[in-house]
C-alpha cells in the first residue's frame, strides 16, 4: 500500500468513526482528543463491569435465569435504546473531532461524498446491530409472557357431552394458567413433570402421549428420569377427586385423565385452561409420593421443530425399529417406518418417530427410547448451535411450550440444571412384572420405594453414549 494511502487512512475521519463504532472513545483517542476519549469510554466500561460483576456473583446459569425476568427484559430493552443513542453520538463526535484535526485539502475534497457514504454505513451498521438486539429482546419478553403468564383468555376445551355417533374434531391445546408451586428445596429435590402433548388431527383435546418425571437431588446434582406408562390403570387420585370414584382412583388409562378431567369440572379443580394439567400432575404426585414442583408441556410438533432447529440429533440405535402402521403427521393415514440399528443423524420427524413408535414392541420399550432421546438431546445442546437459531427457537417456544413453573424461579432452576452431568442421569421404568398395568397396593408401594431410593444407590456407571457427538465442555462456548 502506498505511503500516501496509508497516511490518508490514518488521517481519515471515517477511520476515527469506525474506531468509535468498535468502542466509544477510541476514535477520539485516535484523533488526539484524550479527555473526550475518556468521557465516551467510561460509560461503556462501567456497563461492561456491571455485567461481569453480575456474572461473577450469580454465575452463568443463574444469570441466564435472571435475564428471563420480564422486568429485567424491559430494563434491558430500555438500556439497548440508550446505548444505541450513546454510540451514535460517539461515532459522529469522533468523525467531527478527526475532521477538525485533519481538514481535507482542496485536492481531497472530492472524496467528501465517499466519506459521507462510509460514515452512513457505520451509523447504519450500529442501528442494525441494536435493532436486532431489540428485536431479540422483545421476542424473549413475548415468549416469557406467553409461556409463564396468560396474557389473554385461553381457548377453553369443550366440556359438553359428545352426542352418540359423532366424532369430536381437533381442539386447540389450552394454555395452562400458572399456579404457585412450593419451593422445591423443601424436600431437597427438584421434581418436574415433562409431558409430550399430542393433539393431532381427529383427536378431542390433548392426549398426554409422554409422561416423564425429571428428578434432581439438589445437593449432589444427581438426576433421574422416571417413565410413567400412559396405559396404567387405577392410578390413585388426591382426596378431592378420589371421593367420586369407588376405587379412589382413575379407572381408565392414565393418558385419558386429561380429557376426562377437562370434561368433568364438578370433580376436578382448576379452570377451563389448566384443569387437565392439574389433574395429571396431582395424580402422578399421589402415585409416586413426590412433591411435583411443576410441569413442562411441549407439543409433539414443537419437538420436531426443536430438533430441526438444533441441526438434528445424533444417536446410535442398538435395535432396529420397524412399524408398518406409523401415523402420518397430518393424520391422513399410516406409513411404514424402518430405522436400522447403528448410527443415525435424525431430523425432527425421525427423532420423534424413533421415540414414539410402539407397534413393533410395546409402550414400555417406547418409554425407554423416549428417555434415550431426551438424554441425547441434553448431551448435544451446544451454544454454537443455539445462538444463531435464537429467533426460531423463540418462535417454537411461543407456539409449543407451556409451564406452570413461576418465572421467578428460573434462576434457581437453571442453577440446579447446570449441576447435572448429562452422562450420569439414571433411568427408571414402571414396568411389568414388578409393576402391574392395573395398579394394586403392592405395585404402588414399589413405585414409591423406587422413587424414594433413586439417589441412595451408587452412581450409575455411564454406558455407551447414544450419541457420537461429544457434549460441549462446561467451560467452553464453542468446540
Amino acid at each position: 500500500m502506498a505511503p500516501r494511502v496509508i497516511a490518508a487512512i490514518r488521517r481519515s475521519a471515517v477511520t476515527a468513526a469506525a474506531l468509535s463504532f468498535v468502542w466509544p472513545g477510541l476514535g477520539q483517542g485516535w484523533a488526539g482528543a484524550r479527555r473526550r476519549a475518556l468521557l465516551f469510554a467510561v460509560p461503556m466500561m462501567l456497563l461492561l463491569a456491571a455485567g461481569v460483576l453480575v456474572l461473577m456473583v450469580q454465575g452463568k446459569a443463574r444469570t441466564l435465569g435472571l435475564l428471563l425476568q420480564p422486568t429485567v427484559l424491559l430494563v434491558l430493552l430500555a438500556v439497548n435504546v440508550a446505548v444505541l443513542v450513546y454510540r451514535l453520538v460517539a461515532i459522529v463526535d469522533a468523525y467531527r473531532v478527526a475532521h477538525r484535526r485533519w481538514p481535507p485539502v482542496r485536492a481531497e475534497r472530492g472524496q467528501a461524498a465517499l466519506a459521507a457514504v462510509l460514515l452512513g454505513a457505520v451509523l447504519g451498521g450500529t442501528l442494525l446491530m441494536h435493532g436486532y438486539m431489540g428485536y431479540i429482546g422483545f421476542k424473549f419478553f413475548d415468549v416469557v409472557e406467553t409461556v409463564f403468564h396468560t396474557t389473554s383468555s385461553p381457548t377453553p376445551v369443550p366440556t359438553a357431552t359428545i352426542p352418540p355417533g359423532e366424532t369430536p374434531g381437533p381442539t386447540p391445546i389450552p394454555t395452562p394458567v400458572p399456579t404457585p408451586e412450593p419451593v422445591w428445596s423443601d424436600n431437597g429435590r427438584l421434581d418436574l413433570l415433562l409431558i409430550g402433548g399430542d393433539a393431532g388431527p381427529g383427536r378431542f383435546s390433548l392426549r398426554t402421549d409422554t409422561m416423564i418425571i425429571l428428578s434432581v437431588d439438589i445437593a449432589s446434582g444427581r438426576a433421574a428420569l422416571f417413565g410413567v406408562p400412559r396405559n396404567l390403570l387405577n392410578v390413585p387420585l388426591p382426596d378431592g377427586p378420589a371421593q367420586h370414584f369407588t376405587c379412589g382412583c382413575f379407572p381408565d388409562l392414565m393418558n385419558g385423565l386429561f380429557v376426562y378431567a377437562m370434561a368433568h369440572p364438578e370433580i376436578f379443580p382448576g379452570t377451563d385452561a389448566d384443569r387437565g394439567y392439574v389433574a395429571v400432575q396431582d395424580a402422578i404426585a399421589k402415585l409416586t409420593g413426590l412433591q411435583i414442583d411443576g410441569q413442562v408441556v411441549v407439543t409433539l410438533n414443537g419437538f420436531i421443530r426443536l430438533v430441526d432447529a438444533l441441526g438434528g440429533l445424533d444417536m446410535t440405535i442398538p435395535t432396529s425399529i420397524y412399524d408398518a402402521t406409523y401415523p402420518k403427521p397430518d393424520g391422513s393415514g399410516d406409513v411404514k417406518l424402518f430405522i436400522a440399528a447403528g448410527y443415525h443423524h435424525f431430523d425432527g420427524w425421525h427423532a420423534l418417530a424413533y421415540a414414539r413408535s410402539r407397534h413393533q414392541d410395546n409402550d414400555y420399550n417406547r418409554m425407554d427410547r423416549q428417555q434415550e432421546v431426551l438424554r441425547a438431546l441434553r448431551q448435544q445442546l451446544d451454544p454454537c448451535t443455539i445462538i444463531p437459531r435464537i429467533p426460531e427457537l423463540l418462535d417454537i417456544a411461543h407456539n409449543s411450550l407451556w409451564t406452570n413453573i413461576p418465572v421467578e424461579q428460573m434462576p434457581d432452576l437453571f442453577a440446579i440444571g447446570a449441576k447435572v452431568a448429562p452422562g450420569s442421569i439414571a433411568r427408571f421404568q414402571f414396568w411389568p412384572p414388578q409393576i402391574k398395568e392395573s395398579l394394586d397396593i403392592e405395585s404402588i408401594d414399589r413405585i414409591r420405594l423406587m422413587v424414594r431410593t433413586a439417589f441412595t444407590a451408587p452412581l450409575p456407571t455411564p454406558g455407551p453414549s447414544s450419541t457420537s457427538k461429544p457434549a460441549p465442555s462446561a467451560g467452553s462456548i464453542c468446540n
